[in-house]
């Protein structure tokens, strides 16, 4: 979402296919299309397009968490917030005064915005909480992964730090008998820091799933996890259209993923044995 009040007119016209995002999420959190039973909803980052713009003037343009506690202000159920590459970057203006250079040297004022404004957020931008199914209890391990480094190397280095590497390998740890599920900004891929995450809970049978955005496409895929396999849930950005949302039933005994928009569509199912976890056949 996006309030371009006062923002840089290249800006505006780069950006402004987001503009209406404020009234979407308002309208989908409110129960327009949501499903009436959803007890909590995940979002898992871009919550804004940015942190910060460059004005008309030059100053940069803040308020676009403000816009985002207005679009969720009235929601009946509560939200649990992973934080994008979006939402810590400011987008300038490139050398030649058109094309939109983002950079992330506002993570730590960004971050800081964030936690200010969203109660998700009261302990820190990476974070756990639980839900119970009858008698299996889920807990769900938020990660911090947007920020990205300035600039580009034949070896990226790694970007998540490393007290939250220490973090989520003691909540892995302290969550042996729950059904664990990650929840991260940008999925996990071949980069340096997937490697890092991946070696975090490596030895950990019992994560579910892991819900991801960034891409900004639809996605179910099987990943390895240390010796075992996960899926990974991806979901198209609602900015791109009012229907990109999915239903999630945690129940005793599985897990059923519904197709994006498809509150009646089982997309793919997890049966629960213990802590071990298998496709339905």
């Amino acid at each position: 979402m996006v309030d371009l009040n006062g923002v840089a007119a290249p800006l505006v016209k780069a950006r402004k296919h987001f503009a209406d995002g404020e009234r979407r999420l308002a309208a989908l959190l409110s129960g327009n299309g949501k499903p009436k039973a959803a007890s909590f909803a995940v979002i898992t980052g871009d919550l804004t397009d940015a942190f910060t713009y460059a004005g008309a003037s030059q100053a940069a343009v803040t308020g676009q968490v403000e816009a985002f506690r207005r679009a969720t202000a009235k929601s009946p159920i509560p939200l649990f917030l992973a934080l994008g590459n979006h939402d810590v970057q400011h987008y300038g203006l490139a050398a030649d005064g058109v094309k939109p250079e983002a950079d992330h040297s506002v993570a730590g004022a960004a971050r800081a915005a964030w936690i200010r404004s969203a109660d998700c957020f009261r302990n820190g931008t990476y974070y756990e909480f639980t839900r119970n199914a009858g008698g299996t209890r889920y807990a769900f391990l938020v990660l911090d992964n947007g920020y990205s480094a300035a600039g580009a190397s034949a070896r990226p280095a790694i970007t998540i730090a490393p007290e939250q590497l220490h973090w989520l390998r003691a909540r892995v740890a302290a969550n042996r008998e729950a059904v664990i599920v990650l929840a991260m900004h940008i999925p996990l891929g071949q980069d340096a820091t997937s490697e890092a995450i991946r070696d975090a809970v490596s030895d950990a049978p019992n994560i579910a799933f892991i819900l991801a955005g960034h891409n900004h496409r639809d996605q179910i895929e099987e990943l390895a996890l240390g010796a075992s396999s996960v899926i990974q849930v991806r979901t198209a950005a609602l900015g791109y259209g009012k229907q990109n949302w999915r239903r999630i039933r945690l129940l005793p005994d599985r897990i059923e993923v519904y197709g994006t928009g498809k509150p009646n569509t089982v997309e793919h199912r997890l049966i629960l044995a213990g802590t071990a976890l298998r496709p339905a056949a």
